[in-house]
């Protein structure tokens, strides 16, 4: 059995980013596995991060993550992962930020953003006319963000195509996890979840925060 290609994630960090927002789609992504007959695993995504610069970005919890390249420098991939975080409060008056994310995301098959980072996206003008979500305690702030966003407030995630945005937190493991099913089938990202152990919310419209 020839194993399958690996698609590459490239996961944006910048100042106070949100941890769960990153290393929960994260982990999803690389529960997507298949065993191999000698005993090893084939994984399904690589997962990178991206940011201004190369090194040390600090969450808005306080750990630090290390950026592995700079925008600039950035491999090819495949799927964008755009976070949120009490640091999209500054990150959306960033130009150059903005810049890089407009470039980045025009690269990727697939942009996603989880909790506010759609905050983030929608000042890029790339989600103008398109149907997405967000954090529903930062609701008002961010529509604001993007005026001509297409918001949809009952929704766990928004899958459109190229663009798949999704709520709060931890909403964007859901996502990541329809993500695996539509590139995998559902019985890939069922197995991811199992292996998290976490029950996954399967319908996008179930969203208990709304």
């Amino acid at each position: 059995m020839t194993d399958s290609p690996v698609r590459r994630v490239a996961v944006v960090l910048f100042e106070g980013f949100t941890v769960l927002d990153v290393y929960g789609p994260v982990q999803a992504f690389a529960s997507a596995r298949t065993a191999r007959p000698d005993g090893s695993w084939h994984r399904h995504f690589e997962i990178v991060t991206v940011a201004e610069k190369a090194g040390p970005v600090k969450a808005g919890e306080g750990p630090t993550t290390h950026a592995d390249y700079a925008f600039s420098d950035a491999p090819a991939y495949d799927i964008l992962l755009v976070p949120g975080g009490f640091g999209t409060r500054q990150a959306i008056n960033n130009a150059p930020l903005l810049l890089a994310l407009t470039a980045a995301s025009r690269k990727a098959a697939i942009t996603t953003t989880v909790c506010t980072g759609s905050a983030l996206l929608a000042r890029t003008g790339l989600m103008d006319g398109r149907p997405a979500t967000s954090n529903k305690v930062a609701w008002d702030w961010v529509v604001q963000q993007g005026p001509r966003v297409k918001w949809q407030r009952q929704a766990r995630w928004v899958d459109d195509g190229n663009l798949v945005t999704s709520s709060g937190v931890s909403a964007g493991v859901d996502m990541a996890l329809s993500v695996i099913a539509r590139l995998h089938g559902v019985d890939m990202a069922r197995q991811a979840a199992r292996f998290m152990e976490y029950v996954w919310h399967e319908d996008p419209a179930d969203d208990p925060f709304a």
